[in-house]
């Protein structure tokens, strides 16, 4: 019996091992392959170490305060006459060092990075070297000078004391986040939005007296530290900082604080100890890019749904506002004007939907008081200013005062592909010259729209030319402005500046519309170079350059054509003109009234390698000598001119 029990026994141990085993295995093997344990593992990790974290955040919001107590009797004390201070409470309650020098009868308490000095002979106090009158410790009464003296030397260390008859309590504060942030941007017409106008920025926080005495405090935006404190008096119950260096500029605002973000103060005690406000009160807006608008090509008023379209080109960021109080209407057969309010509910609002598209929502007031207008002309004028600004603050830039193109919508459709051709001796594309005598223009339409009707060509807000006959078939219209025998004097008369070329196309029955996309800009330029001489030249192979000093020279910027331009070595009785293959000619242009500079290619420079040797000769070629960017020449030149050149190598 007793074996066979025995035997049952070891049966079963051998069994509970191999259970175990293969429980060991089949954990190894879950551990390994089951994601649902998987995830479940991890999830418990991160539940525990989100707690400790959860932990550490509290710790950092607020040190708790610290107390120790010290009996007085039997404490080595300093005594100066009817002062007595204990030494205990000083170098272990309050962290600090404390001497005193019986000849010169000077205590002396250091702590960190203050430094404090009591004279009892002479009755002065110094805190890091300045004077602090108000210590009230000379003019105690005798029996509370010792109280007097602890007390003061806590206030300044920035710890507590509490003082009964056999025992003192020493209480280092503890440390408190920073709270009511208040941010000012400087420079912004919003304070808490640092903007392309902004210069730099300053802010304050509140803290507790007393509890960073000897440390710092630090101001991030999002994690970037931009300013410090570093000065934390026993008595401040503000910390201040700011990003000016005493001569701020935007642009290093812009490598200080490039973006916006939370605001937070850190604060560190003498310890090193820190305490963090929170950081989701103070939002600062970071937004150096300001609106832009570079013109306004035309305006079209669809009173059914109350909108005002403008059609310009260069706008900003989607989004940007419209200070609609820039613009006003006027009704030419009305002869009334009416400026577009702002008010909160019954004004009108604008925002920029494209680079080519405005659209401002009319409010009520504004559309009652537009009733009736746009039976014949309107204009819209845009005011001097800025036209837009966005959310941070920054503003568009400033726009000449001007009036567009107006129209009241309809069912027409927009003429399309504006196109204008100068005619002329030297023709560039959308460019009127001085030898331009007059221009041509046409725009696509859509048959049958606006049989009866006309078609009028403007550059900018100036009529310049009309089609008064459209039929039926027409898918086109022309324009132009020459009278048989055009002049360039009547041209600078019809079209005296440029601008965006734009045709308004209206139906028999006096409805119009604009072209909005694609119109052209033509430049008007009827200023010729001028030139009246060349006295001399000066070539200086160090920097491959040639100086041409020259009298009555046109305006700066000028272009030189150098194909006149040759030099000759009356020693090597050889001439070179400069290059005329685009790839290898050298360029130069007017920089003043009597200078001319020739940047010499360095195929040039080859071709000039070793002219100089005694007189060399600038060589130029009758013609004009000048052009501008408008296609201009200066007054040609009918001699070939020689002048002298000077070398410098």
């Amino acid at each position: 019996m007793k074996k066979l029990l025995s035997i049952i026994l070891t049966a079963v141990l051998l069994l509970s091992s191999t259970s175990l085993a293969f429980a060991h295995y089949d954990e190894g093997r879950i551990s390994k392959y089951d994601t649902t344990y998987q995830q479940s593992k991890k999830q418990k990790e991160k539940k525990h170490q989100d707690k400790k974290i959860k932990v550490k955040k509290i710790k950092d919001k607020k040190i708790k305060d610290k107390k120790k107590e010290f009996k007085l009797k039997g404490s080595p004390i300093i005594k100066f006459g009817r002062y007595k201070l204990p030494i205990s409470p000083i170098n272990k309650g309050m962290g600090a060092t404390v001497t005193y020098d019986k000849e010169t009868e000077i205590l002396t308490v250091i702590k960190d990075t203050t430094t404090l000095v009591i004279d009892f002979k002479n009755k002065m106090v110094t805190i890091n070297g300045v004077e602090d009158t108000t210590s009230g410790i000379f003019s105690a009464s005798n029996s509370k000078k010792t109280t007097v003296l602890i007390k003061y030397i806590a206030r300044i260390l920035g710890v507590r004391v509490d003082i009964k008859k056999d025992k003192i309590t020493v209480e280092t504060p503890g440390l408190e986040a920073p709270k009511n942030i208040i941010v000012t941007s400087i420079g912004s017409t919003t304070a808490t939005a640092v903007i392309s106008s902004s210069l730099y920025i300053t802010a304050t926080a509140d803290i507790a007296p007393g509890q960073a005495t000897g440390g710092r405090a630090e101001l991030y935006v999002g994690s970037r530290l931009i300013a410090t404190d570093a000065e934390i008096a026993a008595t401040d119950s503000t910390v201040t900082f700011t990003t000016s260096d005493g001569t701020p500029t935007n642009a290093e605002l812009q490598i200080a604080v490039p973006e916006g973000g939370p605001v937070s103060v850190k604060l560190f005690n003498a310890s090193n100890q820190m305490a963090i406000s929170k950081k989701d009160k103070t939002i600062l807006i970071v937004d150096y890019v300001a609106p832009t608008v570079a013109s306004i090509i035309s305006a079209t008023y669809d009173a059914e749904d109350a909108e005002l379209i403008l059609a310009v080109t260069g706008a900003g960021a989607v989004g940007d506002y419209v200070d609609v109080t820039k613009l006003s209407f006027y009704d030419t057969s009305l002869a009334k004007s009416y400026q577009l309010t702002n008010a909160s509910y019954t004004g009108s609002k604008g925002e920029v939907k494209s680079a080519g598209t405005i659209k401002i929502k009319i409010g009520s007031a504004d559309k009652l008081a537009l009733l009736g207008f746009g039976t014949t002309t309107v204009n819209l004028n845009i005011a001097a200013g800025p036209l837009l600004y966005d959310k941070a603050g920054n503003i568009s830039n400033s726009l000449a005062a001007q009036t567009v193109l107006f129209t009241v919508d309809t069912d027409l459709d927009q003429p399309r592909n504006v196109t204008v051709t100068s005619v002329g001796s030297n023709v560039l594309k959308n460019t009127i010259n001085s030898t331009t005598l007059y221009v041509t223009a046409a725009a696509n339409i859509t048959a049958g729209q606006a049989t009866g009707g006309k078609a009028e060509l403007y550059v900018g807000s100036k009529l310049v030319a009309t089609d008064s006959i459209i039929t039926a078939t027409d898918t086109i219209v022309t324009f132009t402005t020459s009278d048989e025998t055009p002049t360039s004097a009547e041209l600078m008369t019809a079209i005296p500046a440029g601008g965006v070329v734009s045709v308004k196309l209206y139906n028999a029955g006096n409805e119009s519309v604009n072209s909005s996309e694609g119109n052209p800009k033509l430049v008007v330029d009827y200023v010729t170079p001028t030139i009246t001489g060349i006295t001399s030249a000066i070539y200086n192979v160090s920097d491959n350059q040639l100086y041409i000093n020259a009298n009555g020279a046109g305006e700066v910027g000028d272009k030189v054509d150098v194909t006149k331009l040759s030099l000759f070595d009356t020693t090597l009785a050889k001439s070179y003109p400069l290059t005329t293959i685009s790839d290898r000619a050298s360029n130069g242009s007017v920089i003043s009234v009597n200078m001319l500079t020739i940047k010499l290619s360095s195929y040039d420079k080859f071709g000039l390698a070793g002219f100089g040797g005694t007189t060399v000769y600038l060589n130029i070629a009758a013609g004009s000598l000048l052009t501008d960017d408008a296609g201009n020449s200066s007054p040609i030149l009918t001699a070939v001119q020689n002048v002298p050149v000077t070398i410098i190598k």
